[in-house]
Parts: C-alpha cells; sequence; structure tokens
C-alpha cells in the first residue's frame, strides 16, 4: 500500500464504467455514495463504442470518455456493465469477461440488505432497494432503487429489477429478465429465462421462457424488453 507521509494510506480500487447512458449516470451516484462514506474507488472513465456518445451528464464528476469498450484489456480496472436492459448488458458483460478484468460489484450503502442475502459479481444494487433474508441475486443483475427482492427468492444472471418493482418471496426469476418499473409478482412464482414483465404489470402466474407480459393481471403481448 502507498504511505502518505507517517500514515498508511490504502490504495483505490481502479473502477471503469461501460456504458454512458442514464443508467451509467445512476451506477455512478452508486459509487458516489460509497465514496461519500469511505473512498474506495478511483473511477478510471467509461467505456462506450460510440465515440460521440453524450457524456454531459458526467459533467464534473471525474468520469471522461476513453474510448470503446476494447480498451478495457487495457486498463488495470475492474468494470461494471453500466447499462440498464439485460439483453444488452448481457453482450457487454461477455466482451468484458473475455479481457480477463474482473467485475466490481456495487452495493449502496443506502439499500437494506437482509441476513443471508448474496449479491452476485458485476451486479448492481441502488439505493432504497430492499433485498430480504436468504434473497439471491446472479451476476451482472440490477437491482434499481426502491426495487424489492423477498425472502428467498433468486434473480438470475443479467435480469434488470427496474425502479420500485415489487418481487415476493420464493419467487424463481431466469437469467437475462426484464421486470419493469412499479411491476408486482407474487409469491412462489417462476420467470423464465429473458422474460419481460411490462412497468406496473401484476403478475398472478407462471411466465415461460422468452415471453412479454403486460397489465392487470399481467397477460402475454407481443413485444420485446423495451416494453
Amino acid at each position: 500500500m502507498p504511505w502518505l507521509g507517517c500514515c498508511r494510506v490504502a490504495a483505490l480500487s481502479r473502477l471503469v464504467l461501460i456504458g454512458t447512458g442514464g443508467h451509467a449516470s445512476d451506477v455512478l451516484g452508486v459509487v458516489e455514495a460509497l465514496n461519500a462514506l469511505k473512498p474506495t474507488f478511483e473511477v478510471v472513465g467509461l467505456l462506450d463504442d460510440d465515440p460521440h456518445a453524450d457524456t454531459s451528464r458526467f459533467a464534473g464528476r471525474q468520469a471522461s470518455l476513453l474510448g470503446g469498450v476494447e480498451l478495457l484489456a487495457d486498463l488495470d480496472a475492474s468494470w461494471v456493465a453500466a447499462v440498464g436492459w439485460p439483453v444488452s448488458r448481457h453482450r457487454l458483460a461477455v466482451r468484458a469477461l473475455a479481457t480477463g478484468r474482473p467485475a466490481t460489484t456495487l452495493v449502496s450503502p443506502l439499500a437494506d440488505i437482509g441476513p443471508m442475502a448474496v449479491v452476485g459479481a458485476g451486479s448492481v444494487v441502488m439505493g432504497a432497494a430492499r433485498l430480504s433474508p436468504g434473497a439471491r441475486v446472479g451476476d451482472h443483475a440490477l437491482v434499481s432503487y426502491l426495487a424489492a427482492i423477498g425472502h428467498d427468492t433468486s434473480v438470475g444472471d443479467g435480469t434488470s429489477v427496474m425502479p420500485g418493482a415489487m418481487v415476493s418471496g420464493d419467487v424463481r426469476v431466469g437469467a437475462d429478465v426484464l421486470i419493469g418499473t412499479n411491476a408486482t409478482i407474487l409469491e412462489g412464482l417462476r420467470i423464465g429465462d429473458g422474460a419481460t414483465i411490462g412497468a406496473g404489470a401484476v403478475v398472478l402466474q407462471d411466465v415461460a421462457a422468452g415471453t412479454a407480459v403486460a397489465g392487470v393481471p399481467a397477460r402475454q403481448v407481443q413485444g420485446t424488453q423495451e416494453i
């Protein structure tokens, strides 16, 4: 560790955010909240394959665009895939993992994490989110602000639980699922891989893999992960 004067100072963990959109701004907010509590991360910068990406939302926040995602291999830093849509985040995570650089898990100090809850590598849990006892969140997943994961529920790799969504206890959510803002999933249900739960939907029965549902009660619709 480096030394400053007579006192030893812990090195900050170098971190790269992959993404430049609004979700990346939210993820940076988690980093900023952690650093305000205890200096932990040095944000090296942002990676985005679009050289003209709008980074104005990061002005004054010590996070500038470095270049495309391929640069990660040359950076001595860990990373987090900071995009909201599951399919896009999954693709970025696969590319980033191929570089051999480690993923960083970010849990806001303002989140409520119950006993025996587990958060996987590269996942982000935002402020005011709630993980009840025994909840399990997979790798490269998102639990956004004000979302809640019930007791003994498992959320698969790459899944996004959007703001205000409520997933009740003993639910099994597959990989790369999108659970929309303010959606509710009742206790004990099964949500298949790649499913989409529309914003505000109330899910009363299992949802098959790759299926999109919306409404109250939720019914199958034609759509994508952006409904």
